[in-house]
C-alpha cells in the first residue's frame, strides 16, 4: 500500500477529512508560494488500512494525517496535524511570525493552533460521531459535546470580533489549523452554526475563502459530501446489518438540543 515517490518532496497521507483538510491547505499554499510538490495518499479507515504494518511505520498512532518530507538526505515522517503545520511553517518561514523578531506574535499563533486541537477539533469530531456514526443514539454524549461545540463557537466568534484572522493580524497556522473544520460551515449548518449566530466567524469565512487553497478545499469539500460513506464509517462500530444501514443514529429523532 505505501510507496515511497522520490520525485515528490513530500508524500501526504490523507483520507479527506477535516484534519487532513488543514494539511492540504498548506501543501497547496506552499506548492504555489515555494513550488514544492507533493503526492496524496488515500488511507481508507473503512478497510482498516490506518492499522496496516505499513502504514504504522509512518504513523505508530494509526491516524491521518501523516507526511514524509524527502527533501532532505533521509526522508522524514512527521504526524499530528497541528504538529504538521508547525513543522513546515518554520521549515519556510510562512504562515507563523518569527520567533526571534516577534516571540508575542508567534505564541498567540502557536496558541490558538493549540487551542484547535484541543478544544475544536476533539468537540466537534465527537458530536458528528455521535450524530452519525454511533449506531445508537446516546443522549448523554449528544448533548455534552453539543454544548462544548457551541461554547467554542461562541468563543471563536468572540475572538474574531476583535482581531481578523485567529492567529492575529495575519493570517498564519491558526487559520488553517481551524479552517479544516470550519469550511464545512460553508456547506451544512452544522452545530446550527449560522450566519446570524456567529456573523464573525461567517466574515472570517468569506475572507480566508478569497484563497486560491481554501477554494481549492471548498472543492473538495462539496465533492465529498457525494461520496459520503456513513454506513462504512458505522461499520467499524457494529457488526448490525440494520444499525450499519440506518440513516442517523436510531433513536436520534427524539433528542432535542438546546442552542443558546
Amino acid at each position: 500500500m505505501i510507496e515511497i515517490n522520490n520525485k515528490v518532496d513530500y508524500i501526504f497521507y490523507t483520507n479527506g477529512t477535516p484534519n487532513t483538510h488543514k494539511i492540504k491547505l498548506i501543501l497547496l499554499e506552499l506548492e504555489k508560494k515555494h513550488g514544492i510538490t507533493f503526492e496524496s495518499k488515500n488511507i481508507d479507515i473503512t478497510k482498516k488500512e490506518n492499522y496496516s504494518d505499513e502504514f504504522v511505520k509512518i504513523n505508530p498512532n494509526k491516524k491521518v494525517p501523516a507526511i514524509v518530507d524527502q527533501t532532505g538526505e533521509k526522508p522524514f515522517i512527521v504526524f499530528e496535524s497541528v504538529s504538521i503545520l508547525i513543522y513546515l511553517a518554520q521549515k519556510y518561514n510562512i504562515f507563523i511570525p518569527d520567533f526571534k523578531t516577534n516571540p508575542h506574535e508567534n505564541s498567540d499563533v502557536i496558541t490558538w493552533s493549540v487551542w484547535q486541537a484541543a478544544n475544536l477539533g476533539p468537540a466537534f469530531g465527537q458530536f458528528f460521531h455521535f450524530s452519525y456514526f454511533s449506531p445508537k443514539v446516546e443522549e448523554y454524549s449528544l448533548h455534552r459535546f453539543n454544548n462544548e461545540a457551541q461554547r467554542i463557537l461562541r468563543l471563536l466568534d468572540d475572538r474574531l470580533s476583535v482581531s481578523p484572522y485567529i492567529g492575529g493580524k495575519e493570517y498564519s497556522i491558526a487559520d488553517i489549523a481551524s479552517a479544516g473544520w470550519l469550511l464545512y460551515l460553508n456547506f451544512v449548518p452544522f452545530y446550527n452554526a449560522t450566519k446570524e449566530r456567529f456573523p464573525n466567524i461567517f466574515k472570517w469565512l468569506d475572507l480566508i475563502g478569497q484563497r486560491d487553497a481554501v477554494k481549492q478545499v471548498n472543492q473538495s469539500i462539496s465533492e465529498g459530501f457525494k461520496s459520503f460513506n456513513a454506513a462504512g464509517i458505522r461499520s467499524l462500530f457494529t457488526n448490525d446489518p440494520e444499525l450499519i444501514n440506518a440513516k442517523a443514529p436510531i433513536g436520534i429523532e427524539n433528542v432535542v438540543l438546546k442552542y443558546d
